[in-house]
Parts: C-alpha cells; sequence; structure tokens
C-alpha cells in the first residue's frame, strides 16, 4: 500500500510540473553578456541543460524544469516541448528558432596516456580549425565546448607546463566553455566533492568573458567502477555541487544522467533524486536574474563555526544585494579520505558581516518564509552540512 502511495505522490508531482511550464520563446538572436550570461533575444537566460537525451524524453525533462536539450538534440522535438536544443554543428540545418547553439565534438582535450606521454583527443590548432568551419557555415550561433577537468592541478592527466599553455588555447575558440567532473559517480570519492566547485573558479580563470557551464552527476552507475563499491550519488551531494558551480561562476549547468550499472539507461536518476532535480531546477530559473545581476560592490565577508569551510556570492539587482552562502565543509579526515572512504559533513553558525549594515534590518531568507534580524555590520544564520541559504538585503 505504501508504494502505490508513493508512486500517486510523486505522478502528481511530475504531473503538477509538467502543467507549470512555460514554452520558451522563439530564438532571434543569441549573445552573451557582461557577467557570462546568455542573452536570448536581449534577455538573461540560465540554461538548464540535458545530456544526450532522446527526444521521447523531452516532455519529462521539462516537467522537470530542464530548459535545454544538449548533445545529439532534436531542435523540432525541442520546440514542441517548449525548451531550446543545442546540437551538433551539421551543415545546412534548419533554424527553426529553437537551437540555442552548437556543441563541439565531447571533450576534445581528453588524454590517451599520463604524463609526458600524453596525447589529447585533438589538439587545440585542430579545435581552432574546426570551429572556424562553422562559423564560417553559420556565424550567428555560439559555440560550446566541454573540455575534461584536466585543466585543475589536482586531476591532470598532462605535465604542468602543458597544462598552463594548452589550455588558454582551447578556449578561445569557444564562446562558451564548461567542464565535466564526477567526484562520486566518476571516481567513487566523496571527498573531492568540493573539485565541482574548485574546477569552476578555474575555468572562469580561463574563460575570461565566456560563459561557463559544468556538468554535474545525478546517480551512481559508471563503467569504471565495481557496482557493489560505489557510493551513492545522494540528492544532497547534487545540490551543493550545482550551487558550488553557481557561486564560483556557472551561468549554465548540465546534468549527466545515463548509468551502464546495473543496467544501462541513458536517465538513470531515481524518484528521490527527480523530485530534487525538479525543485532545485525550478529554483534557479526563478532565481536567475538575481544569479546573473552585476556584482555587489559591497565589502562582505563569511565564516563559519570554528574555521569550517564556507564561500559566498554576492549580486546586486534593484537596490537590493543577493548573497548565495554556502557550507561546503565535507568533516574531519576529508582531506585524507580515499576512494569509496564515506565523509561526514559539518554544520555550523555562520557570521555573515556586510559593510554599512544597520542593526535592526530585516533579512529575507529566500524561499525560506522567514527573516533575520541584523546586528551592526552583520548577521548570523545555522547551516545544516552541505547546505545554502540565499540571503537579500535591502541596505
Amino acid at each position: 500500500m505504501k508504494n502505490y502511495l508513493l508512486i500517486f505522490i510523486v505522478a502528481c508531482f511530475y504531473s503538477i510540473s509538467l502543467m507549470a511550464q512555460t514554452p520558451l520563446e522563439p530564438i532571434k538572436k543569441v549573445e552573451t553578456g557582461k557577467n557570462r550570461e546568455f542573452i536570448v533575444n536581449g534577455k538573461q537566460f540560465f540554461p538548464i541543460m540535458s545530456w544526450a537525451q532522446p527526444a521521447k524524453n523531452y516532455t519529462m525533462l521539462r516537467g522537470l524544469n530542464f530548459n535545454t536539450f544538449c548533445g545529439g538534440s532534436n531542435a523540432e522535438a525541442a520546440k514542441e516541448a517548449g525548451g531550446y536544443a543545442i546540437t551538433g554543428f551539421r551543415a545546412g540545418q534548419t533554424d527553426n528558432g529553437y537551437a540555442l547553439a552548437w556543441i563541439y565534438s565531447d571533450e576534445p582535450d581528453l588524454a590517451t596516456g599520463k604524463g609526458a606521454d600524453a596525447k589529447p583527443r585533438q589538439t587545440p590548432d585542430q579545435v581552432a580549425a574546426r570551429c572556424v568551419q562553422i562559423r564560417s557555415a553559420e556565424p550567428k550561433r555560439l559555440i560550446c565546448i566541454t573540455l575534461t577537468s584536466s585543466f585543475m592541478k589536482e586531476d591532470s592527466s598532462y605535465p604542468e607546463e602543458w597544462r598552463k599553455k594548452m589550455y588558454p588555447e582551447y578556449v578561445k575558440p569557444a564562446d562558451v566553455v564548461g567542464f565535466d567532473h564526477y567526484p562520486v559517480y566518476g571516481w567513487g570519492t566523496p571527498a573531492h566533492l568540493d573539485w565541482v566547485g574548485r574546477g569552476v573558479k578555474e575555468l572562469c580563470d580561463y574563460a575570461g568573458k565566456r560563459p561557463v557551464y559544468a556538468w554535474i552527476e545525478t546517480s551512481k552507475g559508471s563503467k569504471w567502477m565495481p557496482y557493489e563499491k560505489q557510493p551513492d550519488v545522494t540528492p544532497l551531494f547534487t545540490r551543493n555541487e550545482v550551487w558550488q558551480a553557481i557561486i564560483n561562476g556557472a551561468t549554465a549547468i548540465g546534468y549527466f544522467t545515463h548509468a551502464w550499472r546495473p543496467d544501462t539507461t541513458e536517465f538513470a536518476p531515481k524518484d528521490e533524486m527527480r523530485k530534487e532535480l525538479a525543485w532545485l531546477n525550478g529554483r534557479i530559473t526563478k532565481l536567475a536574474p538575481f544569479i546573473l545581476a552585476d556584482p555587489a560592490n559591497e565589502k562582505i565577508a563569511m565564516t563559519l563555526g570554528e574555521g569550517l569551510n564556507c564561500q559566498f556570492k554576492a549580486t546586486k539587482y534593484e537596490g537590493a544585494i543577493y548573497i548565495f552562502a554556502q557550507n561546503i565543509d565535507l568533516g574531519p579526515g576529508a582531506t585524507t579520505a580515499k576512494q569509496y572512504d564515506p565523509i561526514s559533513p559539518r554544520g555550523g553558525t555562520a557570521t555573515i558581516s556586510v559593510e554599512a549594515l544597520k542593526k535592526g534590518t530585516q533579512i529575507e531568507v529566500v524561499d525560506e518564509r522567514r527573516t533575520i534580524t541584523a546586528e551592526d555590520g552583520k548577521f548570523s544564520d545555522e547551516f545544516r552540512p552541505l547546505l545554502e541559504h540565499i540571503y537579500k538585503v535591502k541596505l
């Protein structure tokens, strides 16, 4: 009986979510903005992408608040589902108004061999030459390039000298650049959860003014580890990685949903993860104007507990400061944890200082139906492990 009730509740949730979708408008012009954001028809747009999904899944994905279908995507099916497509380049492709960008061949920097013997799938010169061909055929559409995480020192297959010289060259031909790193799904190492945000920050340094995106894991089931040893990719892990990426500069998010074990499937997230994705994606869409707004120029700082790891991003929109604050502490022993080792994330009390904040000011905690009364120049709040809060501060 309980199982039938759960199925009924989940089905109702997805039905309501699906009915709430508004089809996206046809694309007349796509460009990038000063805050690394996509601009579609003169308005900011935050892509929330699926990867290599069949067209039959598009309606389901829209019900989970995905708005863009990337990788081998079908622009006609995207239009029917009310979303955008990011397709591989095909000469002579008819533009139906729902193709957002081109996606370059996946991971051109993927290495064979290691160290001095490492060779990329495509050199930066080959990537640049191909991008010239694409632009000569279709100059109006942006080119997205997804890299591996080998530009990161912690995860590189290449010698440092090569990495520092060549990765800027991989980025140059792109209009938009992203990467994938799956600490749990790909490596079975929850202690490296914070590598996602670290990678986004480093890629933003390479990208300059280009939009940056990150692919986020959503399930276990990789083919690179024994299935029975793989840790679960929990909704909390996925949520934390998404906010890591956004706080460190990502202006688009994609989800990797494939699994090969125990069975091969293109969309492996279970009901709990699907519910999280629908809620999280809907929240990002609603908050996009504040996420993509100009950086706040006030002095702001954050501490958490007794030296726990935390981070924040602050923007300014219509006179209010929005602070996206996150607990990224992975717990004691995380720095020495090995593959398959569990983590014990910690919570604590955060103090956030804001220049010119006056005592008694009411701080809105966005989407949580509560406020915090400020002290002179600061306010405090509780952070559970790996969670985030978003604050609206009117000075």
